[in-house]
């Protein structure tokens, strides 16, 4: 447990918790879908890998586990049917969705 008494400190945690909280979903529901079927992680995933970041930094970014990051990637690819990382990146651009 923490005890904040600074002012400054406490409304920092505040303004953080309210971002996190207005981004969240409850528990054991859906995750919210773009019109393309794609959470917002997954798009976001998607936009780094794009720009050329590896698995590795896509994790620290999303503040995820490197083995998230690979499984999400593992899944779009076969949401695509792609059987490379390379045939995922062109359907993706095919798409849409970067």
């Amino acid at each position: 447990a923490l005890e904040l008494r600074s002012k400054g400190a406490v409304a920092v945690a505040r303004l953080l918790f309210d971002q996190l909280w207005a981004a969240a979903t409850p528990l054991g529901s859906a995750p919210r879908r773009d019109g393309n079927g794609l959470t917002p992680q997954e798009d976001e995933l998607l936009s780094l890998l794009a720009k050329g970041h590896t698995d590795a930094t896509a994790a620290r970014r999303l503040g995820v586990s490197l083995r998230t990051v690979r499984r999400m990637n593992a899944e779009l690819t076969a949401r695509m049917q792609a059987r490379s990382r390379f045939q995922a990146g062109a359907e993706a651009a095919r798409l849409g969705w970067i």
